[in-house]
């Protein structure tokens, strides 16, 4: 079934339910998918996916769900039981309409149609880290390249009827010695041909070389210096909080702190819906609201929450286009550049860690923001500005609040970052932040 046949028989479906609001937010997704080990290409795959996101309103009750399975039978069967669920949900006193179309949309950026499905392109990438990462030292690399082409089709009963699509290229790699120390590296982009595969397998490399023997470090605190994938991983629970639907639910470490500082002075942040060189750009939100630029954090002080149409009538503001079916969400994170190299950065520091990367993000406390997370691959002591013993079984547990407002420094370069701990793009710098908690892993 074609995509117009699909819309069709959803839209006639709901149009027959007397609904007072309804969206049908359609996605596709085509992903062509490397993955390589032991020094080669072990897996070539073509994957296609095409789900329904669609949202109800009636009587001030709502209702949204995803369907995947478009199959007309199930379509008819998904909007009817999801219709009966809009009926018998509680009143919602905040309820507001969707907005009225049509808008005017900022274009995407566009991409040379050379490099979709180039496939010559993504092995010769693949093969590219490969050999920088065995070049730099390691004995064997893994990972993945994944090129995606995403779709959305938006139509409204309030009379919008959109198109967007973007394109994401995220390179992956992993780089081991014999005795089983390891690196990572990654590169992203909207654009293939702006992929630094070799740049990405040498990082992989030199941190596997460095971080033979790793010793065990000993428990206190440290100055850290994270480099942009473990930075990336604090930043986006920054976007989590400053959803209005986040304060709402009481899990935000951002509630009643508008124009108070939350963060140290040298740090601003802001959610961009279509970024210049972003890796996932969005010219409408999913109820058709121009996405834009909103200051989350500018120089320490929260300047705004994250707003669809209903929170944003609910505290009195305008949407800032971050509608997801329900509650609001970011697109992409934009944080501040510093003035500093990274050189620099460690030169700074006498007594602390370098974390190249972690995983494992799990929260005990929401809404004080309390986490542990696990270094992953090299870790390193620093001593004197200088990188010196590799070390691992160790974890970070601390307060992103407290890290925030103990942001000693942020590097002048920032990388994307999206992979499997980060799912939202950010842009991120190395930072440095003080007197970071560290305990012994389990």
């Amino acid at each position: 079934m074609n995509i117009d046949n699909i819309l069709s028989i959803v839209d006639t479906k709901i149009s027959s339910l007397n609904c007072d609001d309804y969206s049908l937010l359609l996605g596709k997704e085509h992903e062509d998918l490397i993955r390589f080990s032991n020094n080669s290409i072990d897996v070539f795959d073509n994957i296609e996916n095409i789900s329904i996101s669609i949202y109800l309103g009636k009587d001030k009750k709502r209702a949204g769900g995803v369907l995947y399975n478009l199959d007309e039978n199930s379509i008819l069967k998904y909007i009817d039981s999801l219709f009966q669920f809009c009926n018998d949900s509680p009143i919602n006193n905040d309820y507001t309409n969707l907005p009225t179309g049509p808008f005017n949309y900022s274009p995407n950026r566009s991409i040379d149609i050379d490099e979709v499905n180039n496939y010559e392109s993504i092995i010769d990438h693949v093969e590219n880290s490969i050999n920088s990462g065995l070049q730099s030292g390691a004995s064997r690399v893994c990972g993945s390249f994944t090129s995606t082409k995403s779709e959305i089709f938006l139509k409204t009963s309030t009379g919008i009827e959109s198109h967007d699509d973007s394109f994401t290229n995220l390179l992956n790699i992993r780089a081991f010695t014999e005795s089983k120390s390891s690196g990572h590296g990654i590169s992203c982009s909207a654009s293939i041909n702006d992929i630094d595969s070799e740049n990405a397998g040498l990082i992989a490399g030199d941190y596997a070389k460095l971080s033979i023997n790793p010793k065990l470090c000993e428990p206190g605190k440290y100055d850290i210096l994270f480099a942009p994938t473990v930075a990336a991983d604090i930043f986006q629970f920054v976007g989590h909080a400053a959803s209005a639907d986040s304060i709402d639910s009481g899990d935000s470490f951002f509630t009643d702190k508008i124009n108070l500082q939350v963060s140290s002075e040298n740090l601003s942040i802001s959610d961009i819906g279509n970024p210049e060189g972003g890796i996932y750009n969005r010219i409408f939100d999913d109820e058709g609201i121009p996405t834009q630029s909103t200051n989350i954090i500018e120089n320490g002080i929260l300047k705004n929450y994250l707003h669809n149409m209903t929170t944003a009538n609910k505290y009195g503001v305008k949407s800032t286009g971050n509608a997801g079916i329900i509650a609001p969400s970011y697109w992409n994170l934009e944080v501040s550049s510093g003035f500093l190299t990274v050189e620099e950065q460690l030169s700074s520091i006498d007594d602390g860690l370098l974390i190249t990367n972690n995983w494992y993000t799990r929260f005990q406390n929401p809404a004080a923001g309390s986490y542990s997370t696990v270094p992953r691959d090299a870790c390193f002591i620093i001593n004197n500005g200088k990188i010196t013993t590799p070390i691992h079984g160790i974890r970070i547990s601390d307060e992103i609040p407290r890290q925030l407002s103990n942001i000693d420094s942020l590097s002048k370069i920032r990388n994307w970052i999206s992979w499997w701990e980060v799912e939202i793009p950010v842009l991120s710098p190395s930072i440095v932040v003080k007197d970071v908690p560290i305990t012994r892993s389990t």
